[in-house]
């Protein structure tokens, strides 16, 4: 019995065992690297701040915010666009946030010079035009934005207007109120002043591709820069404030139609456009 079990154990094909694959090893990565796919977690965190506004604003600067996204952003920091929303809420409030720190950093060496004590009004607006002209060439970013903002009725507009433009306008203001108390001024207002100096100054300082493609180039150059500066502010100060001893460009309003009058004629030299 027991031969007849084992020949029917053993009938039929005999299979060889197969032993199951390893799984492969996979290979070490090194220190401070991270495989492809979704960022860690905390990597949002992991982020400074500072660097995530500063981007934040000058991808705003440069596309504006409608051509801005979380997603395009989250991609250049390495982090996940849901981690950006869960860290700022929404990219309202990361504008917000960006803008905020930008001027704070770039806003303190103007009042400075717009509040420096010990000094008269007069050499404070000085000091003031010459040290805007410098801010103009430091932060062509925050020109920029303004270029963006400034064309269009927002919220973004509203915002910017509300808690930096008219402030500083209303110190502007009692500066030149003060100053035309004391010495003759021309009726230039502070808002157009402060065109000329942002979007004047600050957009020549900011186009140097424009600048070297039109040959222009050396006038922005290390060398240049400073001299071009001092050009900039005795040329708006000029405009400002005529020469003690009289000036024939100097215009006060007309008060008969409204309009811009001359005191005296303006007088142009031999060739010059008239």
């Amino acid at each position: 019995m027991s031969k007849l079990r084992n020949t029917a154990k053993s009938s039929g094909p005999v299979h060889p065992r197969v032993r199951k694959a390893r799984p492969a090893v996979k290979p070490k990565l090194a220190a401070g690297t991270r495989r492809r796919g979704r960022p860690r977690a905390d990597a949002a965190h992991a982020v400074p701040e500072e660097r995530v506004l500063d981007l934040a604003f000058r991808t705003f600067a440069e596309r504006g915010y409608d051509g801005t996204t979380l997603r395009a952003l989250a991609k250049r920091l390495g982090v996940s666009h849901n981690l950006l929303n869960v860290r700022f809420g929404t990219k309202a409030e990361l504008w917000r946030r960006a803008v905020d720190a930008r001027v704070a950093v770039a806003a303190p060496p103007v009042y400075a010079a717009l509040d420096a004590r010990g000094v008269d009004d007069e050499t404070r607006l000085r000091g003031f035009v010459h040290r805007f002209c410098r801010w103009a060439l430091e932060n062509p970013d925050l020109v920029g934005i303004t270029n963006v903002e400034c064309r269009h009725a927002s919220w973004r507009l509203d915002y910017i207007v509300d808690a930096y433009l008219l402030p500083f306008k209303q110190r502007l203001d009692g500066l030149m109120e003060r100053l035309g108390r004391v010495r003759p001024l021309r009726p230039l207002s502070t808002p157009a002043l402060m065109s000329i100096l942002v979007q004047g100054v600050g957009f020549y300082f900011a186009s140097r591709p424009m600048l070297e493609r039109i040959g222009a180039a050396h006038e922005i150059s290390a060398a240049g820069l400073p001299g071009q500066m001092l050009a900039f502010t005795d040329f708006i100060l000029a405009g400002l404030l005529p020469a003690s001893n009289g000036d024939s460009g100097m215009v006060a309003p007309d008060t008969g139609d409204g309009r811009i009058r001359a005191k005296a004629p303006v007088r142009f030299a031999a060739g010059d456009p008239q």
